[in-house]
């Protein structure tokens, strides 16, 4: 895939470019991240976490239009950038940087003229790890009636179909019944129907990102064979 597919795939929610991501990008961030960082003996879980928590915010980039090609590998390059400001967080949590580690991470972080705010802030980020929180606790139907909405962008008829509910005014009943559960969860946070509406969309996408890298951790680290996916396919036309 190209960056400007990649691109196109983050902006709409489409799993291919994700999938891509991590098969094409993983191995050479964690390769990247272990050369420039001392993560001890849990290195390999810490890449992973930080891995993880990399493509979210590339992910918030590209929705926000904080991201541009600027050349070959912008991608991977722009989320390596992500990966070593969160190494530098991650590390601070339990230990200085050394001298070598801050010379180094300052060369990539300044390696062309993309300058651009790469985490988010402390607060934002709290707000995010409560709202998570949140709808974690939502129960299992309004997760997945959130998830196939806001991220797989499903119309209600068709989630209907796939929960089992008889009709799409069902579906709508329902989803304005967990939306209510969820902003009772953050009131604090929800102080208006569109905040909430976004705050939600927003939760969803992470949640179910989360979910398909983890799922493909898990297809990286067992070796089994999953379904045919050719993530390089162009979409048939249609027309043909």
């Amino acid at each position: 895939m190209t960056d400007a597919q990649i691109v196109m795939s983050i902006l709409q929610n489409d799993s291919r470019g994700w999938r891509y991501i991590c098969r094409n990008m993983k191995q050479g961030f964690a390769a990247i991240l272990a050369r420039t960082f001392s993560f001890g003996r849990t290195a390999n879980a810490d890449i992973e976490d930080i891995f993880q928590d990399s493509c979210i915010v590339l992910m918030q980039k590209v929705k926000e239009g904080k991201f541009a090609i600027t050349g070959e590998h912008s991608v991977f390059k722009f989320l390596v950038k992500i990966g070593i400001n969160n190494a530098c967080n991650f590390i601070r949590k339990h230990r200085p940087l050394t001298s070598k580690e801050e010379v180094t991470v300052t060369l990539n972080l300044h390696d062309d003229n993309q300058d651009v705010e790469l985490s988010v802030d402390e607060q934002q980020q709290a707000q995010e790890e409560f709202l998570d929180r949140a709808f974690d606790s939502l129960p299992d139907t309004c997760k997945a009636i959130f998830k196939k909405f806001y991220w797989e962008r499903k119309s209600m008829d068709e989630i209907a179909d796939i929960i089992g509910y008889n009709t799409a005014d069902s579906v709508k009943s329902k989803k304005s019944n967990c939306m209510k559960k969820f902003k009772d969860f953050a009131k604090k946070l929800l102080e208006s129907d569109e905040f909430a509406e976004e705050a939600v969309r927003a939760t969803a996408e992470r949640a179910a990102l989360r979910e398909l890298l983890e799922e493909e951790r898990i297809y990286a680290e067992s070796g089994i064979t999953m379904a045919a996916l050719d993530i390089d396919e162009e979409p048939e036309n249609e027309d043909n």
